[in-house]
């Protein structure tokens, strides 16, 4: 019976050096430093199934002074090596369908490991739902400024069957990704027009963005009807960290397409969508006000102008491939890289493309949109 005991924790033994030899080896989330061998792990596929902890890990190992936070809208559009960054070293710490919980707390890790100097918030109505839950690979263990956190803790995947599993699709999925990611954390937008033709064309996937977020994305309240609790206090934590830091902190609306505007407006959430902007600029002013500071500036590409109303392919054309964007919600890095302009105020800056949302306007700039809608529909029905 000794001898047996003996044998098994010896197979056990060789199971787990093994198994951690495979997962340090093939490294499916890039935590580790081991090689990237053509065919077999070069592609990492389940970097995008385990987003929040690959990119908790990326940034503890690269340690920048800049990030970019937001959604996949700011992942696809927003480039950390854009000229007009005034830091050394920036990654895209933008979060496929995050909620505004999940940006304040990877905010708060990158804070944490490295006070953050420059910092390009990109927000999303949907990301302040109230009703959206953190996702399934959200994981605040894993995140700097959280007690339960280690440097350690990262090795724990080395064990995990959840990572042989990863293993496994990472060797399948060598061939085709749908989703891979460039070093400094930006989705690589290169192949992404595959995607496009996949889904039958521009005009195509952007029906079926529109219905995705009419049927799912969008919500009724960024505030709870019983409680009275609302999503915009995670965005005054960010930006109260931000002001007593002296954290250099520009804020955008995304610029999707006017057709997803037409979709928020046709389900009836235009007057919430106004109003979430209010709110947005009254809690800058108050912050600022706190500290005795300029507020942040507040710029919004959201409307309807001369890059948002970009004509869009016809129904069964698979080969038009449009300048500006993707689908309805996700814009191209040619058009980041103009948003980057006007926020950094660098480089060609389009005269159309941006406004600056402060106390003294904001109503001014919405009824300008609602102005510049009518106008939009006028030329759509060709009246």
């Amino acid at each position: 019976m000794k001898h047996y005991m003996k044998g098994l924790l010896v197979l056990i033994a060789i199971f787990v050096i093994s198994s951690a030899s495979f997962n340090w080896m093939m490294n499916p989330y890039g935590i580790f430093n081991s090689p990237e061998i053509e065919k077999i792990n070069k592609l990492k596929p389940e970097f995008f199934t385990h987003l929040r902890l690959a990119k908790a890990w990326a940034v503890y190992k690269q340690k920048p002074d800049g990030i970019i936070l937001g959604t996949s809208r700011s992942e696809f559009g927003l480039d950390p090596n854009h000229p007009g960054w005034n830091v050394k070293s920036v990654y895209n710490l933008g979060l496929s369908g995050a909620n505004m919980y999940e940006v304040l707390k990877y905010f708060q890790h990158a804070h944490t490991i490295k006070s953050q100097k420059q910092v390009v918030l990109g927000v999303d109505f949907f990301m302040f739902n109230i009703f959206a839950s953190n996702h399934a690979d959200f994981d605040e263990s894993n995140l700097a400024m959280n007690p339960k956190f280690s440097s350690a803790n990262k090795f724990f995947t080395l064990i995990s069957i959840d990572t042989i599993w990863s293993n496994i699709k990472t060797l399948l999925k060598q061939t085709e990704v749908k989703f891979t990611y460039l070093s400094n954390g930006q989705l690589d937008w290169t192949n992404y027009i595959r995607t496009v033709r996949k889904q039958g064309g521009h005009r195509q996937f952007f029906i079926l963005t529109e219905e995705e977020h009419m049927n799912n994305t969008w919500f009724n309240s960024f505030v709870n009807p019983k409680t009275g609790e609302s999503t915009l206090k995670y965005f005054r934590n960010l930006l109260d960290i931000a002001y007593r830091d002296h954290v250099d902190l520009r804020i955008f609306i995304s610029p999707s397409h006017a057709r997803l505007w037409e979709a928020l407006y046709s389900v009836g959430l235009w007057p919430k969508f106004e109003q979430w902007k209010r709110e947005m600029v009254r809690i800058n002013a108050e912050q600022a006000n706190k500290y005795g500071k300029t507020p942040f500036p507040l710029w919004d590409f959201s409307g309807y102008n001369s890059f948002t109303t970009e004509e869009v392919p016809p129904l069964g054309d698979k080969k038009t491939e449009m300048k500006w964007y993707w689908e309805a919600s996700h814009y191209k890095k040619t058009l980041g890289d103009l948003v980057l302009n006007r926020i950094f105020g660098k480089g060609l800056i389009a005269n159309d493309f941006g406004k600056l949302l402060e106390s003294k306007n904001i109503e001014q700039q919405l009824a300008k949109i609602r102005t510049e809608q009518q106008q939009y529909r006028t030329r759509k029905n060709g009246t």
